[in-house]
Order: C-alpha cells, then structure tokens, then sequence
C-alpha cells in the first residue's frame, strides 16, 4: 500500500496566497498598477497596523459587532422557529408560505431607507436589516429539515408511544440539525455583508462606515484594510461556526 506523501491543503493555499501577494506587490512597486486604486500588501499591511497601535480598530469593531451579534442571533432565532413551525405544523405552513416567499423575495438592504425614517439612523435601524436579511435564509433551511423527516422515524416513534412534543424534539429536531447548522452558516457570512451595507448610509462608525470614508477620500490603504479586516473577522465567525457544528452533530 502506497504511502500519502502529498502536502496537507492549508499548504498549497499558503503558496497561493504567497504568490498571489508576491505578484501583487511587484506589479505596484514597478507601478504597473496605479495605486491610487490598488494600493500595495505592504502599504496596506502599515495602515492596518496603524489602526491597530491607535485602538481605531477597536473602537468601530464595538459597534459593529454590537449590530452583528444582536442582529444574526436574533435573525437565525426567529428564522429557525418559524421554519421548524412551518414544517412541523403542516397547514400553518401552507398559510403563511405565500407571505415568506413574496417578504423574501424583497431586497432587504432597499427597506433601510424605510427603517430610517421610522426609527432614525441609530442601532436599531441597521439591528433589523441585519435580523431581516438573516432571517430567511435560516427560515428556509430549518423549514426544508423539518419537512425532509424520514417518515420511517417518525413511524417508529409513534409505534413506541411518543408523544407529538416529544416527537419533535426528538425526531425533528435532531433531523433538522445540520440543515440549520447550514441556514446559521450562511447568516454568518450574510449578516457580516449586510452590518458593513447598512453602515454606509448615515451610521457614526462601525467597519462599514469606515470603509466607505476612507473610499471616499481616496485613503486606500486604510479602505483595503478594513475590508481585510472585515472580511478576517468573517471568516473567524465562519471557522467558529464549524466547530460548534462538529460539536452539535457529533453523530455526523
């Protein structure tokens, strides 16, 4: 039997990545790209340390975290339980279904324009563009695992007397584990999109808001690094939800 002697993944996407920045580099230090528009690794390496030596970094992660949390935790609460409802509870399902495809359907970042004038430009406001946008993803998927319970389980379960709570919680639930794990991993990349979207329209701080100042003044070294930092912190909350999923589905 042949011994594996390839490299593990996270290898070859290190020399991706080496590469790509080593090309990127050259072609703005021989100012083949105006970097005006793209500005250098090293440059943009610089400003994100200056933004972490000074605590600018920190002070906007705080409100911006304070949007995301509160808006994804309560966006995927709301979406698992009114999808489970939707699947488990047939005919309410089949009621309220019209108004979760046409509510879906409805681009969520052009209602904050509507939540604004309602509830002005503070947390709020961005909280339910967030808790919006996250929810029906979430709603789908739980709905989807609810729906998808093997008949022959919840045959069996009846057959050994649970009762219809106890079937649900133990049968349905269990079964729609890993599409909610999947409906909470894409509200967790979808609600970091939508705190930097709604950031940019009239919030005092935050990672959007930064991106779109420094963008506007042509700071940008600073912009790319707060994408980077932006998109840094989504790919921990990504990773963190992979753990908790192997955790949770331990039986997967």
């Amino acid at each position: 039997m042949k011994k594996n002697t390839s490299l593990p993944a996270w290898i070859y996407s290190l020399l991706i990545l080496v590469v790509v920045l080593s090309l990127w580099e050259g072609l703005s230090r021989y100012k083949i790209i105006n970097p005006l528009f793209l500005s250098s690794p090293t440059e943009i390496l610089a400003a994100g340390y200056d933004l972490m030596k000074s605590g600018e970094f920190f002070t906007h992660l705080r409100q911006s975290a304070y949007i995301y949390v509160v808006g994804v935790v309560a966006g995927c609460l709301a979406g698992a339980l009114l999808g489970l409802a939707m699947g488990w509870w047939r005919r309410f399902g089949d009621i309220v279904d019209p108004y979760v495809v046409f509510f879906s359907a409805m681009p969520r970042v052009a209602l904050y324009p509507v939540f604004i004038m309602l509830m002005g430009v503070g947390s709020l406001s961005r909280i339910l563009i967030v808790l919006i946008g996250v929810m029906f993803p979430m709603l789908f998927n739980a709905y989807v695992g609810a729906k998808q319970t093997s008949k022959q389980l919840l045959e069996v379960a009846q057959v050994f007397g649970y009762r219809r709570h106890e079937i649900f919680y133990k049968v349905v639930l269990p079964s729609a584990m890993p599409y909610l794990m999947a409906g909470f991993r894409n509200g967790v990349t979808l609600g970091m999109i939508l705190v930097v979207v709604s950031e940019f329209f009239g919030a005092s701080g935050g990672l959007g808001q930064q991106i779109a100042v420094t963008a506007q003044f042509f700071q940008t070294s600073f912009m790319y690094a707060w994408v980077i930092y932006t998109s840094l912190l989504a790919l921990a909350f990504v990773k963190l939800t992979d753990w908790l999923e192997r955790r949770l589905l331990w039986w997967s």
